[in-house]
């Protein structure tokens, strides 16, 4: 058996022959290509679904209404105007309280004029009944100056017919009473130093009498110059008294109190926001009457907006509590929401009651914002809502 010879003792190959397959680029392919694959399909999963639901803005708000039967006369606000608490809205007329204003107004001007000149007469009439007064106290008091002149001149005699008694008794040797005295008559001849002891006697008598009397004339005049003091402290008064001012006074305070209840309920008809927000439609016009539960404006808190949706029952189970929503706003902007809240009820199919088979009936939905927050817009704007998968 013959082998061919080989050159330099090896084997020939031959050049067909392929070169083995470079295993490390083919391990790192294959796993680029699951990566790929698995984010695809990640993507895929959490896409928003191609079936879109009609949502609507809506937030928190405050309604405003009249609250009474009036007429709109002014409007004070603008829509999508931002306010705050107390900002003045709407003013209210009410041509009742109107008049009753304009009634009490008149009043109290008709009162004004009529307590004016009441005072002015009492002032006329206190100036004349003082003048009077101030004279019949002059003339008391010159008539206790008198009296009291009068009491001095009788003191001072007093006090000389006391020291000449002294010196008469002093000038005798026996001392009379008065009951002696009484026995004068029976004396045919007293002598003279006894005469004269007995005048004196009668001087002082005489002179303690006259101060007696001087002392109640002085406490006479007193008297009526306390009494004339004191009427003349309460005749202002009684002045005001006699020309009804009292009276107007008090009608003048009662038409003051009822203005201002008036004016506190004018007050009201300034209707004034209880709430920071911004304004919404206005449902009522200048010039318009109100009833008292008539809804004029609506006060909405940017700060609590939601989606208002109506799923139909069959696809109910893709808004489950908690599932995240991907929301479509003017403009092709994107954000996140959640489902809140589920109606307990479903909504009615048709005004008229009526229904077929191919009626579906719905149910509200509220969506709150997560993540992102949400573009302004106005309230009431159809946003398109996909469940995410």
């Amino acid at each position: 058996m013959h082998y061919p010879s080989t050159e330099g003792g090896t084997e020939s190959r031959s050049p067909d022959v392929p070169q083995p397959a470079r295993r490390p680029l083919l391990v790192l392919f294959l796993m680029l290509l699951a990566i790929g694959t698995g984010s695809a399909l990640a993507i895929w999963m959490h896409r928003p679904s191609e079936a879109a639901y009609i949502g609507y803005l809506q937030a928190e708000g405050s309604k405003v209404t009249a609250g009474r039967p009036a007429r709109l006369a002014r409007i004070l606000v603008s829509e999508q105007q931002t306010v705050k608490v107390d900002t003045p809205l709407v003013v209210l007329a009410d041509p009742e309280l109107d008049r009753a204003r304009q009634t009490a107004l008149g009043t109290i001007k008709q009162l004004e004029a009529e307590l004016s000149r009441a005072q002015a007469q009492a002032v006329v009439d206190l100036q004349w009944r003082l003048d009077e007064l101030e004279q019949d106290m002059f003339q008391t008091r010159l008539k206790s100056a008198g009296y009291l002149q009068e009491k001095l001149t009788h003191q001072v005699e007093h006090l000389a017919q006391l020291e000449l008694m002294d010196q008469i008794e002093n000038s005798t040797s026996r001392k009379k009473s008065i009951g002696e005295i009484r026995q004068i008559r029976r004396i045919e001849a007293p002598p003279e130093e006894e005469k004269i002891r007995i005048e004196t006697l009668l001087k002082i008598h005489e002179s303690e009498n006259a101060m007696e009397v001087a002392d109640a004339q002085i406490d006479l005049c007193d008297q009526r110059l306390a009494g004339l003091e004191q009427l003349k402290a309460e005749l202002p008064e009684k002045v005001r008294l006699s020309m009804g001012i009292h009276v107007v006074e008090a009608r003048l305070a009662d038409a003051k109190e009822t203005l201002a209840r008036l004016q506190a309920a004018e007050s009201e008809l300034t209707l004034r926001a209880t709430v920071p927000g911004t304004v919404g439609v206005l449902q009522c016009c200048e010039g318009e009457q109100l009833a008292g539960n008539d809804p004029i404006v609506e006060i909405f808190d940017e700060q609590q907006r939601y989606l208002l949706v109506n799923v139909p029952t069959t696809d109910l189970n893709q808004f489950a509590e908690g599932t995240e929503l991907d929301l479509e706003f003017p403009n092709n902007t994107h954000r996140r929401g959640r489902v809140a809240k589920t109606s307990a009820q479903a909504l009615p199919l048709a005004a008229d009651g009526s229904s077929s088979a191919a009626d579906i009936t719905k149910v509200a939905v509220r969506v709150e914002a997560k993540g992102k927050l949400w573009p302004q817009v106005p309230f009431r704007t159809t946003i398109k809502v996909r469940p995410l998968r």
